[in-house]
């Protein structure tokens, strides 16, 4: 799981240190355009670095133009220190991973430092005059191999895993970074292409275990559950049952056109035919798409959630919190405005870290533990939030600009 970042000069995040929870879900609060979903962009950007390579992960983002904070020219610089259990090697791995990406004269990227050490142990470093090495794990008296091309990440240059082990295996656990935004759950009717793609839709079957961005490809992510998780999938249908209790089951209908399949609910209110995807509400296809997400056994990296209780119940909103609560499941991080939310969390002051905006670029700063637990034993977060006393940039009450 992750367990610290720090991002400079990235948007509005020109120096922001975020430290995980590992005791429970991390909650990013503040007001609009403080920087919540940066820190969830940035989560993605260090995703794409490993499925796609750190050329196309820019590209997605805008480039370096885009994302260097305004007016800026130093370097976006992301330090970040996960902690994975590795079967091949029997214990855990503590990463230290630093990328500084800078632009050329001609406004081309260029690596300017990388290094990632598994707790005392180098395996990517960068030389005094730049030159960036990675170590050979499988000969202890070999000679370092340097990066030759200044666009191209370590775990990319070097993907032998018998070779480089530790770096495959961190590059192989990056992949399973998720970072989503708004879900695209509208029906066809509210769609303003219905060309455009959605959880609803039927899709090819394939491998594909977890939900692509904006929830795409969840009939998949559903079935590959149900077929290889079994005991994950009877917790999800348990926990969708609960919400909808109508719901007698969940089946996967092969579609008439060929080899793709959608997926429908049988509900003892319309015996004579299954409801599909296409007719469900937005609140099912969203709860299903995080559910999926939250329960899924391989979810070891970080699950970023931007808004994630957008269209769910309250109810919905109280047994998601419950699931990510659970000790499997703390690998969660949400920025949300969501006061419904908030009055769900255990802990809120081992959760709650508020980003704020300065003079200086946004800042992330937890709450005073003592002074919460004083006022929380009396009122909901809701209340404190509306008054100031939890977030004071959102006070209900002030009306200055």
């Amino acid at each position: 799981m992750l367990l610290r970042l720090r991002i400079k000069n990235f948007k509005l995040l020109r120096d922001v240190d975020l430290e995980v929870s590992r005791e429970a879900p991390t909650v990013l609060i503040g007001p609009n355009a403080s920087g919540k979903s940066t820190v969830i962009e940035a989560l993605d950007l260090l995703g794409r670095c490993a499925t796609d390579g750190l050329e196309l992960a820019l590209v997605a983002h805008g480039g370096m133009a885009a994302i260097r904070t305004a007016g800026s020219t130093a370097p976006i610089e992301i330090y970040s220190h996960w902690n994975f259990y590795n079967p091949n090697i029997k214990r855990s791995c503590d990463f230290h991973w630093t990328l500084r990406i800078d632009a050329t004269t001609n406004g081309l990227f260029t690596i300017a430092f990388e290094s990632l050490r598994d707790d005392k142990i180098d395996l990517l470093v960068t030389s005094e005059d730049g030159t960036r090495l990675v170590i050979d794990e499988s000969e202890s008296d070999s000679q370092p191999s340097p990066i030759t091309n200044p666009r191209e990440l370590g775990f990319w240059a070097f993907a032998d895993p018998t070779r480089y082990f530790r770096l495959s295996f961190f590059r192989a656990t990056l992949r399973e970074i998720r970072a989503l935004g708004p879900l695209a759950c509208a029906p066809s009717w509210a769609r303003a292409s219905t060309e455009r793609a959605s959880p609803r839709d039927a899709v090819s079957i394939s491998t594909q275990a977890l939900v692509e961005r904006e929830g795409i490809g969840l009939a998949t992510a559903l079935y590959n559950l149900q077929t290889d998780h079994h005991d994950t999938w009877g917790t999800l249908l348990r926990a969708f049952q609960a919400e909808f209790p109508s719901v007698e089951r969940i089946v996967f209908p092969p579609d008439p056109a060929g080899s793709r399949i959608s997926f429908a609910i049988e509900d003892e209110r319309f015996p004579a035919r299954k409801i599909y995807a296409s007719e469900m509400s937005d609140g099912m296809i969203v709860y299903l798409c995080l559910l999926s997400l939250i329960l899924h056994p391989r979810q070891r990296a970080v699950l970023a959630l931007d808004e994630p209780d957008a269209h769910l119940h309250p109810s919905a909103v109280r047994r998601l919190m419950a699931l990510a609560h659970e000790p499997a499941h703390r690998h969660l991080i949400i920025a949300t405005h969501s006061n419904a939310l908030l009055d769900e969390l255990r802990d809120p002051a081992a959760s709650i870290r508020i980003v704020e905006t300065t003079k200086e670029g946004a800042q992330i700063r937890k709450v005073d533990a003592t002074a919460l637990d004083t006022w929380h034993s009396e009122y909901p977060l809701s209340d404190l939030r509306k008054t100031g006393l939890l977030d004071p940039t959102n006070t209900a009450y002030r009306t200055d600009p």
